[in-house]
């Protein structure tokens, strides 16, 4: 968590407004914060991020989450938008992924890291459009 508190702030354009150290805090933090984006970790003690993204997108429908994980999975990117993250970003990312990525879904984007198969992704996301 240090490390990507330290890269974003190197960009003045975007304010640390909370950290949360599990999902059941992630949950109340946005609820009580209302930022505009949320980077949620996939993996994290008592609530995981999945299950924190979709009670946050109950509660905080505006909230735009990116998730951030080791998963470099397609069907874990399709669990990840269907339970309403805009964004899905491996851990191995580079910082400037991190920072585009968090431009993207600033932007009502959905960023997915380019290190997983783009065609296939793309698949993915119109899929889920004709069935939204």
């Amino acid at each position: 968590r240090r490390g990507i508190q330290s890269i974003l702030r190197a960009w003045p354009e975007w304010e640390i407004a909370g950290e949360a150290a599990d999902g059941e805090e992630a949950i109340q933090l946005t609820t009580n914060v209302r930022p505009d984006i949320v980077l949620m970790d996939f993996s994290m003690p008592r609530m995981g991020g999945l299950e924190a993204t979709r009670a946050i997108r109950k509660v905080c429908p505006e909230v735009k989450i990116l998730l951030l994980t080791l998963h470099d999975s397609l069907e874990w990117v399709e669990i990840a938008l269907q339970a309403g993250a805009r964004g899905y970003l491996l851990k191995s990312d580079t910082e400037g992924e991190l920072v585009r990525a968090l431009n993207v879904v600033a932007g009502n984007g959905i960023y997915i890291s380019p290190s997983l198969d783009a065609d296939r992704v793309k698949k993915i996301i119109v899929d889920m459009g004709s069935t939204a």
